[in-house]
């Protein structure tokens, strides 16, 4: 696995901070940089709260009732997939409350339901942090700007997740594997996906459409969902970490597209493997759009990253003037 340039920063956080929030898809490799930054793992204990028994156990502790039984007297607590835990928010205070001799971190695929005054206090205290697809300076500072030039097609065509560059046999599986993962997995608790096979060709006609002006309703009636629905699902996905949604900018003047928004995908590869299309570029007719759409998403991982905060628009016209992306 490639050099993490959030990996010194989860090291020294560790050391210092009794959380760690970490959010990120499915496949960036969380557990396995926080299992890395611990030299002890006998201090380690892993909780994998995809698995209802281990989500039953913990909220079945009554309200007055302390959870520090169950960490088992470690110090690093691990609990993967947090975002399905009902009482994540009371774990949470306990530590912040408790002077615990542990470090609680909470390892996200989707963005906790947390009290919003909660969740300001751990980003504004540096206790959240997010981690994505490989950056381009990673691959590029691990490969060299020339080598990795060499090898740029194929970073548009399968992206940047760990898995696809350490295993580049296996790539079109495992994305297939991803999206399957993705889609059809429920996000939260509260969080119900009935409609997974138009949830699928939703995300498909995002893809074909991807950095153009969408319409929720032609979405909509051409998946089979109402325009509520097709805006929620695109929100819930972009609390996934899996697209970024950016929306039009206009000045009140009449030419102008007012009200709508563009969809980019934070990973190539995902994209990709959504509409199933791995062909090289030369047998492609949106390397474009491919090209566009891997830039945005790095200046907007960079930006992350970095602690930068950004707004994103685009800027279009009745009269097919544009501007794809104004940070």
């Amino acid at each position: 696995m490639l050099q993490r340039y959030i990996f010194p920063k989860i090291q020294s956080h560790l050391e210092k901070n009794p959380i760690l929030l970490l959010l990120g898809s499915r496949g960036v490799k969380k557990y396995e940089m926080i299992s890395s930054a611990i030299e002890n793992q006998e201090e380690l204990l892993h909780i994998d709260f995809s698995k209802k028994k281990h989500r039953t156990l913990f909220e079945s502790v009554g309200k007055e009732a302390s959870y520090l039984p169950l960490f088992k007297e470690k110090k690093y607590i691990v609990l993967q997939e947090a975002q399905y835990l009902i009482c994540l928010q009371r774990i949470i205070e306990e530590v912040l409350t408790k002077n615990y001799p542990i470090r609680l971190i909470l390892l996200c695929s989707y963005e906790p339901l947390l009290d919003k005054v909660l969740r300001d206090v751990l980003i504004m205290e540096g206790l959240e942090m997010k981690v994505y697809p490989y950056l381009f300076q990673e691959m590029a500072q691990h490969q060299g700007v020339i080598e990795f030039d060499k090898h740029l097609e194929t970073r548009l065509v399968y992206g940047n997740y760990p898995e696809v560059l350490s295993q580049p046999g296996q790539a079109e599986k495992y994305l297939l594997e991803l999206v399957k993962t993705s889609i059809f997995t429920n996000l939260n608790p509260n969080e119900r996906i009935n409609k997974g096979d138009k949830l699928l060709k939703m995300v498909q006609l995002l893809a074909f459409e991807m950095g153009e002006p969408i319409s929720y309703y032609d979405i909509g009636q051409r998946c089979g969902l109402d325009n509520e629905t097709v805006e929620r699902y695109i929100e819930l996905l972009e609390k996934a970490f899996l697209l970024k949604k950016v929306p039009s900018f206009f000045n009140d003047k009449k030419y102008e597209l007012k009200k709508t928004h563009i969809v980019f995908f934070l990973d190539n590869g995902f994209r990709n493997a959504v509409i199933q299309n791995f062909n090289p570029l030369d047998l492609r007719n949106d390397v474009a759009a491919l090209w566009k759409n891997w830039l945005i998403a790095e200046r907007i991982k960079w930006n992350e990253f970095n602690g930068i905060k950004r707004n994103y628009y685009f800027w279009r016209t009745h009269t097919k003037q544009q501007m794809d992306f104004i940070e």
